[in-house]
């Protein structure tokens, strides 16, 4: 599919992939600067003591990194990738500029079963647990959610996207990945520059 005036699919798939590429070594380099200056705030708040610990939640959080191929499903032109990708980049280096300034630490980990999925365990080793303020896992589906609901309204595919968005933010904390706090900050840090660059875009 060709779109007019800008990129082929591919294309944007390669750009998308070098977004890719710079984000995963921000992320590793703002929770490095985190783990150097100690935590700067705590999210931590009476009630997460409560979330239950869910390793099978593991395989819904994971969506968080495949969801966002859903830009391709729900685009009706090349104005909305091209608008979808800056939302995506400003929020992410927002994100990050606030890991640098504002180190915050994950909770902690609950010990896993000898039998425990071989992909938490492989995600608790990677996962330095300083970018947790706000959630950028929980973030981007909901960034993705609400650019579905501006190109499709309520169709069917925003439905899902929205419940997607919902069943991953829930699934950070099932697996102790974040705090509620955490969490709220994500989808208000998406809410944020959604309406922001809609506003600048749109002139409302």
């Amino acid at each position: 599919m060709r779109f007019p005036r800008t990129y082929t699919t591919p294309r944007y798939l390669l750009i998308m992939a070098g977004c890719y590429a710079v984000w995963v070594p921000l992320y590793f380099l703002t929770g490095w600067i985190g783990a150097q200056r100690g935590p700067m705030f705590d999210p931590a708040l009476p009630i997460d003591a409560a979330w239950p610990f869910v390793p099978e939640a593991v395989f819904v959080y994971l969506l968080a990194y495949v969801v966002v191929l859903a830009l391709f499903a729900v685009c009706r032109s090349s104005e909305f990738l091209n608008s979808a990708y800056l939302n995506f980049i400003v929020m992410n280096l927002v994100a990050f500029a606030l890991f640098a300034i504002l180190p915050t630490m994950g909770p902690e980990r609950t010990a896993l079963p000898a039998d425990a999925s071989p992909i938490l365990n492989f995600m608790f080793s990677l996962d330095a647990r300083w970018n947790a303020f706000p959630s950028l896992h929980v973030a981007n589906p909901t960034l993705i959610a609400l650019l579905s609901f501006r190109e499709r309204g309520t169709a069917p595919i925003s439905i899902l996207l929205l419940v997607i968005a919902v069943g991953i933010a829930v699934s950070t904390l099932l697996v102790r990945q974040h705090y509620l706090l955490d969490v709220v900050g994500g989808m208000l840090l998406a809410v944020i520059v959604f309406v922001a660059l809609r506003r600048r875009q749109y002139g409302g």
